[in-house]
């Protein structure tokens, strides 16, 4: 992984987990093209990602070496096919699987050290601190909304847990972040979209409704886990889904850099408005 230190203009740790198409040492084994591992990726995630924060954490291996934002133990975490539609590729040629051992490897390699990283950081804070999971997919079907209704992705997707459309409380779930802060930050992010010219529709908790990262990361849901760990401080944490047809051509992967830099940017102003108004 790579820990990139932040200007500290807000409280927050960035993480693009799913960033990296590498696979290592077992690179021979693997039977996706080198299109479809970069496919497999969040691609460019590691590019729009803001560095305002304490610190940007970003993941150098494929998610097929252990995804990071899933629970330790999950078998969703090794996946063996990519998420290509409308038919998955087999990640692995047959017979080359990761063993159960290479697992446990590329666990205490890859994945604990990502997340000890992010506790970390955490544990030198006093005050209150957001943890952000930076996410993109591809443009295709993503799921089914609270109706059961098929949709695509979308441009821009906010999560903290929270109901379809308002980012308050599910029935028997505890959102991870204030539904007014992710609220707030969801209208400024929209307004600085519009400024730089793109697609500026962001909506809260639209399928996507965070992550391992984004459910683990919060005193509302884990603060006994958290003060185990040594983490004092009040913690809340959200999830940023975007669709990666904005910043690559979908047929070419073409990057679009004025785009890439200009996603990067809305978020870094609205998170600083975001905070100010609603913590200070």
């Amino acid at each position: 992984m790579k820990l990139i230190k932040g200007n500290n203009q807000v409280p927050v740790i960035y993480t693009a987990h799913h960033a990296s198409h590498d696979f290592g040492e077992f690179d021979d084994r693997v039977a996706l093209t080198q299109e479809q591992k970069i496919r497999f990726s969040d691609y460019g995630t590691d590019l729009t990602v803001p560095v305002n924060g304490l610190a940007t954490i970003i993941s150098e291996k494929s998610r097929a070496l252990g995804d990071l934002n899933h629970e330790p133990g999950d078998a969703a975490g090794f996946q063996l096919y990519d998420y290509n539609q409308p038919n998955r590729n087999e990640i692995w040629k047959k017979g080359l699987e990761l063993t159960l051992g290479e697992m446990e490897y590329c666990t205490e390699k890859f994945y604990e050290p990502f997340h000890e990283a992010i506790t970390d950081q955490l544990r030198n804070r006093s005050e209150l601190t957001y943890v952000v999971a930076w996410d993109n997919t591809a443009h295709y079907l993503i799921g089914d909304r609270d109706s059961n209704e098929r949709v695509m992705m979308r441009p821009f997707i906010l999560s903290n847990r929270g109901t379809e459309g308002d980012a308050q409380a599910a029935p028997n779930e505890t959102v991870s972040c204030d539904p007014e802060f992710l609220t707030s930050l969801a209208k400024l992010f929209s307004s600085k979209l519009q400024s730089y010219g793109l697609p500026s529709e962001v909506l809260c908790d639209y399928v996507y409704k965070g992550g391992y990262i984004c459910r683990l990361y919060n005193t509302r849901r884990n603060k006994a886990f958290l003060e185990k760990k040594g983490v004092k401080c009040e913690v809340q944490s959200l999830q940023l889904e975007y669709d990666a047809s904005i910043t690559h051509d979908p047929i070419s992967l073409a990057p679009n850099l004025t785009n890439i830099n200009s996603i990067k940017q809305a978020f870094t102003e609205a998170i600083i408005e975001a905070t100010s108004e609603c913590y200070i």
